[in-house]
């Protein structure tokens, strides 16, 4: 079992209680508590990845810097997506709040590009009291990462080594033998479809066959993690959510044959 810093788990911990009035039950894709888990993961990212980097020796530090940035901008890209997705005009205080959470992991994601880690851990720390946005609408994050690629998303899927949430290979496992939680199931399955949602414009194509054959691959995956998450939300036996891994990860060896 891996230790985590207790100051880590204090700033996530801060992040959980401030969101708690963030949005109503029911209004979003996605609960207030899943979302809280989601981001609570990624302060840990961010914090972890700027921390190893203050403490690794001379000779390490140009790889570990590396991951690290990847790491964080990965993270602040997923958390700007979340938070985005949760606008939808039916709560101004809580819209306004969601923004202001969005723009804040943006800054987060300029402070990783000039490898400000100290600086991306900082930003992190203020997640839980961000500013709401005075025009809190939803905006094209594409245009906003301008110049992102697919992979910048799905660092954040990467081994937790590489300052990731392991997701991948917490597919291919739970595609053989499922053994996650629900809840745990649940996470999975909404961090997939948050980089469902970039890949629609956010494509690994040049010509438009290719193209074609990107948005079809997105939409198998984006069907599969659709079936993943619902069996997460029910009593589902293991035979069965391990069918559902299995079609996710399926999806996702079919499209990396073609495209990683």
């Amino acid at each position: 079992m891996r230790r985590t810093p207790v100051r880590i788990l204090l700033v996530a911990a801060s992040v959980i209680a401030a969101m708690a009035y963030l949005r109503p039950a029911g209004a979003a894709d996605m609960s207030d508590d899943e979302f809280k888990a989601l981001l609570a993961q990624d302060v840990k990212i961010i914090a972890k990845a700027s921390a190893a980097v203050d403490k690794a020796e001379a000779k390490n530090k140009k790889v570990v810097a590396k991951n690290a940035k990847n790491g964080i901008r990965s993270s602040a890209i997923l958390i700007a997506g979340y938070a985005n997705g949760r606008i939808d005009g039916k709560n101004a205080s809580a819209d306004a709040k969601a923004a202001g959470i969005r723009d804040l992991a943006i800054l987060i994601f300029q402070a990783a590009e000039k490898d400000d880690f100290k600086g991306a851990a900082d930003l992190a720390k203020g997640l839980a009291d961000a500013k709401p946005a005075a025009d809190a609408k939803k905006i094209d994050l594409a245009k906003t990462f301008e110049g992102i690629a697919n992979k910048d998303v799905m660092d954040n899927f990467k081994k937790t080594s590489q300052y990731g949430t392991n997701l991948e290979d917490d597919v291919i496992a739970n595609a053989e033998k499922p053994t996650a939680k629900p809840a745990d199931a649940t996470l999975i399955a909404l961090r997939v479809l948050t980089m469902g949602e970039y890949n629609k414009t956010v494509v690994k194509a040049e010509n438009a066959a290719d193209k074609k054959k990107w948005h079809e691959y997105n939409d198998k995956m984006l069907k599969a993690t659709e079936e993943l998450l619902a069996a997460s939300k029910k009593k589902t036996a293991p035979a069965e959510m391990k069918k559902v891994f299995a079609s996710l990860n399926s999806s996702c060896v079919a499209c990396h044959d073609d495209f990683k």
